[in-house]
C-alpha cells in the first residue's frame, strides 16, 4: 500500500499507544520519536546522566543517539554550557514550557537552537539546527501582527485578518482558521492562500492537527516535513522507572505516523498548527500547510505561538462583547415584559396579551404557551394536539425549569412528524401543578457539511485515493438534518431569567389576595356585630345567629388554613429565592472575580486597563455583598442553621448599622430550640416592630427581650419614641402593620398586646 512517505513501517500504528478523539472512533498516536532533522537530550536533574537520545545527534553531536544513554552530558557540551543546563536543572520553579537556552554551532557552521523543558521528571534538552533566518525582534513583529489585525470590524473579519497576517510573516501557502464543532472535528472559518493553492475555505476537517480533547492545551505543533520519518527516542521506556518520556510540550515531537499520512494525502509537506484558546477551553486553530518542507527558527515559532496567545484574547474580547449585547438586548425586552405582567390581574391572560413579546425576547420562529391544559401560539408551531402529546413527555423530563434541545426529535422521536417547524425546542416552567409552560420553537435548519475525506474513514484505508480539496472527487458531504439552530448560552440565561421574574410577579400576587382576605375578614367581623345585635332582640333571629356564628367559625377556620398555608409557601420561596441568590449569583460573581483576576494577569503593564480591571473587580464584590445582604433579609439562614436567638443578634446588628438607634437584647432560652414556625414568626413579628420603631417612633434606643417559661415564650419590644394612640386592644385604623403581627402570632397561638 502506498502511503506517500518514505517509510512505510511507520504506518504501523499497533506500536504506539492509541488515544481516543472526543466525538469520534478514530484514534491519534503519540509516538516516542522526535523530527529527524533534531537532536534530543533527556538528562537526569541531579548529575546530567543522559537517560533518552533521539535524532541527529550523530551530526549534531558527533555521536549516534543509541550510544548516548547512560552517558554524560559533558561528553557533549561545553563547561559553560553545562554550567547553564545544571542551573536550569534544579531551578526552583520546572520549566513546563519549552524556552530558548543558548545558541551552539554544529560541525558545518550551522546555528542551533538548545530549547529546554522539564518533562517526566527529567530536563529534556532539544537541539533544533536553524535552517532558516530568525526574526531580529520577535516581539516587535508580532506587535505589529496584533496592531494590523485588531481594527478587524468584526469576528470573521478578525479572522481573516489573523490568516492573512501569520501568512504574511511566514510565508506558507495556506494558512487557515479552524473553528471546533462539538464533535471534535473543526471547520475551517478562514483561510489566506497563494494563487496556486487550492481553497480549503468551508471544508470541515475531522481529523484537526490539535485535537479537541480533555487534557493540557498545547500551544503549538509544528511538522517541518511529513516524508521524513520520524526518529526514535533510545531506549523507548526509562531504565529507572519502566515509564515513556512524555513529549507532550516537546519542540520537536514527530506527529504520528497517522496524522502524518493524513497530511501527505492533503498534498501538505510541512504544516504548523496554534491553538486558540478562549476562557480556558480550545476554541480553534491556526493551520499553515506548505507544498514544500519548511523548516521555521525556533524563534519564529515562538513568535507565532505568541501571535496565537494575543489573538486568543482578542478573540475572547470579541465573543464576551457579542454576549453582552445580546444579554442587553434581552434584558430590556425582560425589563418591559414583567412591568406589564406586573399590572395583570391575571397572569396567564397576561401571557397570552403579550406573547408576541416573548418571540422579540428570545429569537425563534414561533412560541406558544401552554396554560391550563390549553396550547395558544404565533408564528411556526406544532398543532394543539401535538404540542398536548410532547407535554406528557416533557412532564417526565428532569430540567432545573428550563429545557432546551436542538434537536428533538433526538430525545422525543414523534417530533420527526414537526420537525420543519420545531426541530429545536426551548421550554420554560411556569408551575409545577397544573405543568404551564412557555414554549420557543425553532424550525429544522438542513446543512451540507463538506468534509476533507469520510469522517468516520481511518486514516491508511484505501490510502491509494489521496484526499483532496472541496469540490474534488475525493471530499464528502454530509446532510445534517433534524436539527435547529443552536440555542445559545445567553438564550438559555435570558430563559432562567424570565423564569425567576415571572415567579417573583406571582409570589407579590400571593401576597396581595392574602391582603384582600384580611380586609374582607375586617369586613366580616363588623357585618356579624350588627347581625348578633338584632338577633338578640328575638328568639327566632338568636337561632338564626347561632346557625350564623357556626358557619362563621368553619369561614375563619377555611381562612386560618390558606393563610397558614400562604405563609408558610411564601417563607419556603424567600427561602428558596435566599439560596439561589447567595448561591447561584454568588457563584457566579466569584466567576467573574476570577475572571478579571485573570484578566488582570493577562493586561501587562498597561496602568490604564489595570485601573479599569480594578474598578470592575470592585464593582463586583460591591454586587456580592448587595447580593449576599438581600438575600439575608430575604430569608437570613442563621434562622434555620443556628436557631432564633443568633437571628435576632443578627438582625438587630443589621439595624444598629442602618440607623442611629441603640438596641439592647436580652434572651433566656438557654440552648434550647423553639419549634420552626415559633421562631420564624417571632422574627417576622421582630422585623415588622423594628421598621415601625425606626421609620415612626423617632426613638434613641430599643430594647428586645425574649424570655421562655414552663409552656409559652414571651418576647417584648420596648422604645423610647413618641408612640401613637390606641384603641384598647383592637387594632388602631389603618395599622396593617399590626393587624400582620397580629394574624402570625395567631398561627402559632399567639397574641399581641400594645402599651403607648
Amino acid at each position: 500500500m502506498h502511503s506517500g512517505l518514505d517509510n512505510s513501517a511507520e504506518l504501523r500504528v499497533s506500536d504506539f499507544d492509541p488515544i481516543t478523539l472526543a466525538g469520534g472512533t478514530r484514534t491519534e498516536v503519540l509516538p516516542g520519536a522526535i523530527q529527524p532533522h533534531a537532536a534530543l537530550l533527556a538528562l537526569a536533574p541531579a548529575d546530567l546522566t543522559i537517560v533518552h537520545a533521539a535524532g541527529a545527534t550523530a551530526s549534531l553531536l558527533g555521536a549516534a543517539a543509541e550510544l548516548l544513554p547512560g552517558t554524560a552530558a559533558s561528553t557533549a557540551f561545553s563547561s559553560d554550557q553545562i554550567a547553564r543546563l545544571q542551573a536550569l536543572a534544579t531551578a526552583e520553579r520546572w520549566i513546563e514550557r519549552p524556552q530558548h537556552a543558548f545558541t551552539l554551532n554544529a560541525p558545518d557552521a550551522t546555528p542551533i537552537d538548545v530549547i529546554v523543558h522539564h518533562a517526566s521528571g527529567l530536563l529534556v534538552v532539544e537541539l533544533d539546527p536553524r535552517r532558516e533566518p530568525a526574526p531580529e525582534n520577535s516581539l516587535a513583529l508580532v506587535q505589529s501582527m496584533i496592531r494590523r489585525a485588531r481594527p478587524a470590524p468584526n469576528l470573521q473579519g478578525f479572522c481573516d485578518a489573523m490568516a492573512a497576517e501569520l501568512r504574511s510573516v511566514t510565508g506558507f501557502d495556506r494558512v487557515m482558521v479552524y473553528r471546533f464543532a462539538r464533535d471534535g472535528s473543526a471547520d475551517v472559518i478562514a483561510e489566506a492562500r497563494g494563487p496556486e493553492t487550492s481553497p480549503f475555505l468551508g471544508l470541515r476537517d475531522p481529523q484537526p492537527d490539535i485535537s479537541n480533547q480533555p487534557g493540557s492545551i498545547s500551544r503549538i505543533r509544528v511538522q517541518p516535513d511529513v516524508h521524513a520519518p520520524a526518529a526514535p527516542l533510545w531506549p523507548a521506556h526509562s531504565p529507572r522507572n519502566g515509564l515513556a518520556l512524555d513529549l507532550s510540550f516537546s519542540a520537536t515531537r514527530s506527529a504520528s505516523p497517522e496524522h502524518r499520512l493524513y497530511l501527505a494525502q492533503l498534498g501538505v509537506a510541512a504544516s504548523l498548527s496554534l491553538s486558540l484558546v478562549v476562557e480556558g477551553e480550545l476554541w480553534g486553530l491556526i493551520v499553515c500547510h506548505h507544498a514544500t518542507p519548511r523548516f521555521l527558527p525556533y524563534r519564529m515559532r515562538e513568535a507565532c505561538a505568541l501571535f496565537a496567545e494575543m489573538a486568543s484574547l482578542q478573540l475572547e474580547t470579541r465573543l464576551a462583547a457579542d454576549q453582552l449585547a445580546a444579554r442587553l438586548r434581552s434584558t430590556r425586552i425582560h425589563e418591559e415584559l414583567v412591568t406589564r405582567m406586573s399590572q395583570e390581574s391575571d397572569l396567564a391572560e397576561g401571557l397570552i396579551r403579550f406573547y408576541p413579546n416573548l418571540l422579540d425576547f428570545i429569537p425563534a420562529a414561533g412560541v406558544g404557551l401552554w396554560i391550563d391544559g390549553q396550547f395558544t401560539g404565533i408564528g411556526a408551531t406544532p398543532g394543539p394536539a401535538q404540542v398536548a402529546a410532547m407535554m406528557g413527555w416533557l412532564h417526565g423530563v428532569p430540567h432545573d425549569g428550563v429545557y432546551h434541545t436542538d434537536c428533538l426529535a433526538l430525545a422525543y422521536p414523534p417530533a420527526k412528524a414537526f420537525a420543519g417547524c420545531a426541530s429545536g425546542l426551548l421550554a420554560l416552567s411556569l408551575s409545577n401543578t397544573p405543568h404551564n409552560y412557555v414554549l420557543w420553537f425553532r424550525p429544522e435548519v438542513v446543512r451540507v457539511v463538506t468534509w476533507a475525506g469520510m469522517p468516520n474513514k481511518p486514516v491508511g484505508v484505501d490510502a491509494g485515493a489521496p484526499r483532496t480539496p472541496k469540490g474534488c472527487a475525493s471530499s464528502w458531504q454530509e446532510s445534517v438534518r433534524l436539527h435547529g439552530e443552536p440555542w445559545l448560552d445567553t438564550d438559555v440565561d435570558a430563559a432562567h431569567r424570565l423564569r425567576e421574574s415571572l415567579l417573583d410577579v406571582v409570589l407579590r400576587r400571593i401576597d396581595g389576595i392574602a391582603r384582600e382576605r384580611r380586609s374582607a375578614q375586617l369586613l366580616q367581623e363588623q357585618l356579624m356585630r350588627q347581625v348578633e345585635l338584632g338577633l338578640s332582640r328575638s328568639k327566632d333571629v338568636a337561632k338564626t345567629l347561632q346557625e350564623e356564628k357556626r358557619r362563621r367559625v368553619l369561614v375563619e377556620a377555611d381562612l386560618s388554613k390558606v393563610l397558614r398555608r400562604t405563609v408558610e409557601d411564601q417563607e419556603a420561596e424567600r427561602l428558596r429565592i435566599a439560596r439561589e441568590l447567595h448561591d447561584t449569583l454568588g457563584q457566579s460573581l466569584t466567576l467573574l472575580q476570577l475572571g478579571f483576576d485573570k484578566l488582570g494577569q493577562a493586561a501587562g503593564d498597561n496602568p490604564e486597563l489595570q485601573q479599569r480591571i480594578a474598578e470592575m473587580k470592585s464593582l463586583t464584590a460591591d454586587v456580592g455583598r448587595q447580593a449576599n445582604r438581600l438575600a439575608w433579609e430575604i430569608r437570613p439562614t442563621a434562622l434555620d442553621d443556628l436557631g432564633i436567638q443568633t437571628a435576632i443578634q443578627n438582625l438587630l446588628d443589621s439595624w444598629s448599622e442602618k440607623s442611629s438607634i441603640e438596641f439592647d437584647l436580652h434572651m433566656t432560652l438557654g440552648s434550647r430550640r423553639l419549634p420552626s414556625p415559633v421562631e420564624t414568626t417571632l422574627y417576622r413579628v421582630l422585623q415588622e416592630a423594628l421598621t415601625n420603631v425606626v421609620r415612626h417612633a423617632s426613638a434613641r434606643h430599643v430594647s428586645v427581650i425574649l424570655q421562655l417559661g414552663d409552656d409559652q415564650v414571651t418576647m417584648i419590644v420596648e422604645d423610647d419614641g413618641c408612640g401613637f394612640v390606641t384603641a384598647g386592644r383592637k387594632p388602631p385604623s389603618g395599622r396593617l402593620g399590626l393587624l400582620g403581627i397580629r394574624e402570625r402570632l395567631s398561627l402559632v397561638g399567639g397574641s399581641l398586646e400594645i402599651e403607648s
